[in-house]
């Protein structure tokens, strides 16, 4: 899979750029504030209708400007998918796959699978459970539908794809929580019997959903360990998971149990939505024993290693690899892990796009060897001859 052709339009600082790019590594380089970030939010925007930037949309859209508009071809196999997104200020937004409208940004995903290395990648150490859960969620996402923990212990009806299960877990979530509020000032008076019933159904979905959660950190830990000894040198690390509740308790009897914890509170307190996972060093939380720098490539690792399984065509939909979006190299890592990391990147034969604000330190990473040079200046993009 890579990204053969992104156009922007009206996207940050980019009026209008339309780039060619290499299915391998291509370099970005130019001062700060020229555009160099804008291009690969732009191009994770492509894939995901968000930016890794900032939750909220309007700052995407150009100043002065109503709406924004990214289009791109993708090469999967011999196949060649048109992909397109816009979006104006009020929030509403088109999508186009293959010249066909669509509301589903998962199709977006599937064909452009895309994952974000830089100065704010430290926070799926540091920062929410939400980002680690999203993180095991991406890895779920791009699997096989039926390769990670489907089998026979998947209901009648159900389906073992993630996406599917993910949103009907989330719906009874909702719908659980509703019930909660709606009554939580009126204490005794909760229907019990709908309690029940949404919660009899959220803890089957939730129950799948730590099954695939767990075949796919069992899958994912050899993988992140090869990589971690690797990029970072660092040996005794482990990946923990912990699915949201106690490990031996029974999920619903926990909901019919607590019910009026929770009718307290308002929100269910215990589910897939509260799972996280953890790094260890000798045994201690990696955030307690590591400095940043070690921080930063455990991080990066983590990462990486999960593109290295989305790659393996057993795993994926075809295998068909995944986009990375490496943002500042020089800033966020030393020359050796610079260089540990560009080789790596470079092995996996996957595409890559890197920018920096100097041009003779990104090809001392990657030691020139790369597909396409670009040099990115007031918002513009101009090719590099080699």
């Amino acid at each position: 899979m890579s990204l053969k052709w992104l156009e922007a339009r009206r996207f940050r600082n980019l009026t209008h750029i339309s780039v060619d790019l290499d299915p391998g590594l291509n370099l970005l380089f130019g001062e700060n504030g020229s555009g160099k970030t804008s291009l690969l939010e732009s191009s994770y925007f492509l894939s995901t209708s968000r930016s890794f930037r900032d939750n909220a949309f309007d700052p995407v859209i150009q100043r002065g400007a109503e709406d924004c508009l990214l289009r791109g071809k993708v090469q999967v196999g011999g196949v060649e998918h048109h992909i397109g997104i816009g979006r104006n200020r009020g929030g509403i937004r088109q999508i186009r796959v293959n010249n066909e409208a669509t509301k589903r940004t998962s199709e977006l995903a599937r064909l452009l699978p895309t994952l974000v290395l830089g100065p704010h990648s430290v926070d799926l150490l540091l920062g929410s459970p939400t980002l680690r859960r999203r993180f095991l969620n991406w890895g779920l996402f791009h699997v096989k539908p039926g390769q990670v923990g489907a089998d026979s212990s998947v209901p009648d009806g159900m389906s073992s794809d993630f996406s599917v299960k993910w949103a009907q877990a989330n719906r009874c979530l909702r719908q659980r929580n509703l019930l909660l509020r709606k009554y939580g000032a009126k204490a005794g008076r909760l229907n019990l019997a709908e309690l029940e019933t949404w919660s009899e159904r959220l803890a089957v979905y939730a129950n799948q959903i730590d099954l695939q959660r767990s075949h796919y950190v069992d899958l994912y830990r050899p993988v992140f360990a090869e990589v971690v000894k690797r990029l970072a040198g660092i040996e005794e690390v482990s990946f923990d998971y912990s699915r949201g509740w106690s490990k031996d308790a029974d999920l619903l009897e926990i909901y019919l149990s607590e019910a009026d914890i929770d009718q307290k509170r308002g929100f269910t307190q215990k589910g897939f939505q509260r799972a996280d996972v953890r790094i260890m060093v000798a045994g201690q939380p990696a955030g307690k024993v590591c400095s940043r720098g070690e921080l930063k490539s455990l991080v990066w690792a983590m990462i990486l290693a999960q593109g290295a399984l989305a790659r393996e065509p057993s795993r994926t939909e075809g295998g068909r690899g995944t986009l990375y979006l490496v943002d500042d190299l020089a800033s966020e890592l030393d020359a050796e892990h610079r260089r540990r990391v560009c080789e790596f990147l470079v092995e996996t034969g996957q595409q890559v796009l890197l920018t920096g604000v100097e041009e003779k330190p990104l090809l001392a990473a990657c030691n020139n060897q790369y597909g396409r040079l670009f040099h990115v200046k007031h918002g513009e993009v101009q090719v590099q001859e080699h």
